[in-house]
């Protein structure tokens, strides 16, 4: 059964980010430079000159106006981590052609090779990260399907820094199934889960060669890939997570909504239960990973509603659980931070509005400050660093700040701006989002932020932007959407609606089973807040988003079309059964797709009631509606069938537009303009214009 990234029962990999710096002086000079880390020019070795920018469009051209393609095109860097010496930096770049490609570069920008390329239509590269200081891992992914089930695999690739070396099939099919191996390749096969100290060849990776979706985990040569079975997937083991000496700790299994995580203590040879729960009816625990010391495992589980994290000593278990780190407002619900060179977990990553997380040990904590000092007023999150520490790297972003990636030397004393993720965006071009807090029909107090145009006039046009999810959240941050949007002279509210993450449990599963109905009316009275206190027109609102928010767009247009002049939907949801029957073929159904909208049967007059593919004869509002045709999340015939019953309906004030190359997150420059060329263009004509729907 394949494995949908749509569920959220894979809760129990977390990333752990990593932080090996000695901290000594309080002050940091900072000196910023710019490397070109082939991004601008030419890539020496085997790289060759970058295309120029695809030509602007027509609509681009506005004097005094930012154009669209700096919106639009993807961020110069995606992903950068330094070796473990910090000599050389490997990144994931795209280019303003719409490719990707990996670059290796030494830590100072120079000898810049490009090891590999992507267009991000059969493949894309997901990450890479250092073996050693010679060697890269690289995860690719790929589009896999047949008939109307379709899924995403991935593969494991493995180099030299040079280029030398390449493995493309480092996972072979296993022996035993000779005839037959090809139907045994998993279809995950980049599930590293940890390295093996001492042991520069070799890495621990699960994999599901012999049971399908039951992963056992081998050591495995990045060099010839041979492989070496360490630990079999007894109990029904999906996730494995090893220590931070490479020994396998900890096994997750997860039945339906049963969810058993047993662990293996030193000096122990039997796995023994940690906790076994039904995660509809009872507490959730999730494991976050080790401490150097392999008896203290890190844990995630609730605390006055909201999500903390615990350490737990699994060689004294009558002990109590210590608490970590909590916040009063919000669930922590990041990965671990650990530092190799204090050989300890110093803290844990979780977004806030002033900060990318929480730390508990001081040297870690001062190191984080003196950054903040150098990049004030600014989220700064450091990313990874070299093993002895001297040198990091920083992502420092904010709300009217891009993301820009800077490398911190501690010999040096010196914070270099390596990429500026958006170089054609200029931060004082740019408009920092207000917080709003506002209460629904109920009295549930919600929490959003309204963003205007530099010239703010009282009841301008407005766009109601939902995120996606549902079980996400709007932060203050950079936010290339709403930044877009306002450029072109339109306010912005987001709203946290109830199923959001972060705001506890109570908060979240508040939405289960609730689309269209509490979760549609927190929009509709977010609406109705700006039009009351002067943010929004009341005849100029539109109602834009994707995913969840494009079924929300489409949902709020049946529900309360009065309130908005149009809506526009990018791979949104229409019909909620259809949308459980292809989750139903996935691993975690149950605590995913199911528990999030209800049964297939037995709640299929509220989903019927819910869907707006069975309110197509209904609709008035002119309608934008855009889908990728490789969408793996939320499948295309979702859109397909939408159009098609309004088609029926004899309704007419409707563009639809498929990308036959897209995907669920507009991973594709391409498409990205496609979709910003079009809502502009949609939104200039319905929410600028004077018609009103009938």
């Amino acid at each position: 059964m394949p494995r949908d990234p749509w569920s959220h029962a894979m809760m129990f990999l977390r990333a752990t980010l990593f932080l090996d710096q000695p901290l000594k002086s309080k002050q940091l000079c900072t000196f910023v430079t710019i490397l070109l880390v082939a991004l601008i020019a030419g890539c020496k070795g085997t790289g060759q000159a970058i295309p120029e920018p695809l030509p602007a469009d027509v609509l681009d051209e506005v004097p005094g106006r930012i154009p669209l393609n700096a919106f639009a095109s993807l961020p110069l860097v995606r992903r950068m981590t330094l070796s473990p010496s910090g000599e050389h930096i490997a990144s994931i770049q795209n280019t303003a052609a719409g490719k990707t490609y990996l670059v290796v570069t030494t830590y100072d920008g120079k000898d810049a090779r490009r090891l590999l390329a992507s267009d991000n239509k059969r493949y894309s590269i997901r990450w890479c990260d250092w073996v050693n200081d010679e060697r890269l891992l690289v995860g690719v992914g790929a589009d896999d399907g047949w008939s109307n089930l379709r899924w995403t695999e991935t593969r494991l690739f493995a180099m030299n820094r040079d280029g030398s070396n390449l493995k493309t099939n480092l996972i072979a099919p296993s022996r035993d199934h000779n005839f037959f191996a090809r139907e045994y390749l998993p279809q995950l096969q980049d599930r590293v889960i940890g390295k093996l100290p001492g042991d520069n060849r070799s890495v621990l990776i699960a994999l599901d060669l012999d049971h399908h979706t039951y992963p056992d985990v081998y050591k495995l040569d990045v060099y010839t890939g041979s492989r070496e079975l360490i630990e079999r997937s007894t109990y029904g083991m999906r996730y494995w997570m090893a220590d931070r000496q490479g020994v396998v700790r900890l096994g997750t299994a997860v039945e339906g909504t049963i969810v058993h995580i047993l662990v293996k203590p030193v000096g122990q040879d039997r796995w023994q239960t940690l906790r076994k729960y039904d995660a509809l009816r009872e507490p959730e625990l999730t494991p976050l990973g080790f401490d150097e010391d392999p008896n203290i495992l890190f844990v995630a589980q609730p605390l006055d509603g909201r999500t903390a994290v615990y350490s737990i000593n699994l060689s004294e278990p009558h002990l109590p659980p210590i608490l970590r780190a909590s916040h009063a407002t919000y669930d922590i619900e990041g990965g671990l931070i650990y530092s190799s060179w204090l050989k300890r977990v110093v803290g844990v990553h979780s977004r806030f509005d002033e900060s990318a997380g929480l730390y508990w040990n001081p040297d870690a904590k001062e190191l984080q400050t003196r950054v903040d000092l150098a990049l004030p007023g600014r989220i700064n999150d450091i990313q990874d660093s070299s093993r002895d520490g001297r040198r990091h790297i920083v992502v420092s972003s904010h709300a009217t700040q891009p993301p820009q990636w800077y490398l911190f030397d501690e010999d040096l004393n010196r914070l270099t701006l390596m990429v500026d993720g958006y170089p054609k965006l200029v931060p004082k071009e740019l408009v920092k989002p207000m917080p709003v807090t506002l209460k629904a029909r109920d009295g549930t107090v919600l929490h959003g932020y309204v963003t205007r145009p530099t010239q703010e006039r009282q009841h301008g046009p407005m766009v109601l932007f939902p995120h996606g999810g549902p079980a996400s959240r709007d932060v203050l941050d950079f936010d290339y959407w709403t930044q877009f949007l306002v450029s072109r002279g339109w306010a912005v509210l987001q709203v946290n609606f109830r199923g959001s993450s972060g705001y506890g449990g109570e908060f979240l599963q508040a939405g289960f089973k609730r689309w269209g109905l509490d979760m549609q009316d927190d929009l509709t009275d977010a609406a109705r807040y700006a039009i009351e206190q002067g943010i929004a027109d009341p005849e100029r609102i539109c109602i834009v988003g994707g995913s969840y928010g494009g079924y929300a767009a489409l949902m709020g247009v049946v529900k309360t079309p009065e309130l908005f002049r149009c809506a526009v939907s990018f791979a949104g949801v229409s019909d909620l059964r259809a949308l459980l029957t292809d989750k139903r073929q996935f691993l975690g159904y149950e605590l995913g797709a199911e528990r999030q909208l209800g049964a297939w049967w037995s709640d299929r007059d509220r989903l019927k009631a819910t869907s707006p593919v069975n309110h197509a004869d209904t609709i008035r509002t002119p309608l934008l509606i855009v889908h990728g045709a490789e969408d793996r999340v939320v499948p295309v015939e979702q859109s397909r069938a939408m159009v098609e019953a309004l088609k029926d309906a004899g309704f007419t004030r409707l563009r639809y537009v498929e990308l036959p190359d897209g995907d669920h997150h507009l991973s594709r420059q391409d498409d990205r303009v496609t979709f910003f060329r079009e809502m502009e263009r949609f939104l200039i004509t319905h929410l600028d214009g004077a018609e009103r729907s009938e």
